[in-house]
């Protein structure tokens, strides 16, 4: 699924949002301050879970920050904030960088609806011309992995994708890797930068068209 940035010092709300999210399928990257938060975006998460109420440096100027750099920019943020008092005021000045802002405590059923939401939106946003070029992006990195990667994960990305094609029809196996930790292992053997490891994550998102494709 999605690899999302939790940026929140306060550590059990970090660690319940990212027990939640997990649970869904995403992978979890956690950042308590600036300079952590600013090192984890550059390697592009598909979603950042902002809070306002940071020690130190405030999520308002944290946001600033990330929104006035071209690179990262366009990653969407949703605001997890107890200042009720701050929601409108940042409605205001930061119109459209900002999706949606949760004020804690928020349930576990809230999260999860706010963070698809923002996956789908992504998804709705885009052409068929637009997929194409995306589905044929994805099996061209497909294909360096399977030919320049290590046989393990050779092995692991043939059965993520076998187990793919066989949704629906009795799954070969619940073990199979999912995209996500498949591209970071990508990265590690240094096959995948932190944009191409972006693009291959949301092969869960782009399943149908692209698996008919690759099957052919």
């Amino acid at each position: 699924m999605a690899k999302i940035l939790i940026v929140e010092d306060d550590g059990p709300v970090a660690r319940h949002m990212a027990q939640t999210l997990r649970e869904a399928g995403h992978t979890l990257v956690l950042a308590a301050d600036e300079r952590s938060a600013l090192q984890e975006v550059a390697d592009r998460p598909d979603v950042i879970l902002l809070d306002l109420g940071l020690s130190g440096l405030s999520g308002e100027t944290l946001l600033t920050q990330l929104k006035n750099q071209p690179d990262r920019a366009p990653i969407p943020v949703l605001v997890v904030t107890g200042k009720r008092e701050a929601a409108a005021p940042l409605r205001a000045s930061a119109p459209g960088w900002v999706l949606d802002i949760l004020l804690k405590p928020v349930s576990s059923a809230q999260l999860r609806q706010a963070v698809e939401a923002v996956l789908a939106r992504q998804q709705e946003g885009e052409t068929e011309e637009t997929l194409e070029k995306i589905h044929e992006q994805q099996f061209q990195l497909i294909q360096r992995l399977i030919v320049e990667g290590s046989d393990a994960l050779v092995f692991q990305t043939c059965y993520r994708l076998s187990s793919d094609r066989m949704r629906g029809r009795g799954s070969l196996s619940g073990n199979a890797l999912s995209w996500t930790e498949i591209t970071e292992w990508a990265k590690h053997e240094g096959l995948l930068d932190a944009e191409q490891a972006r693009l291959l994550r949301r092969m869960p998102a782009t399943r149908p068209q692209a698996l008919q494709k690759g099957a052919a």
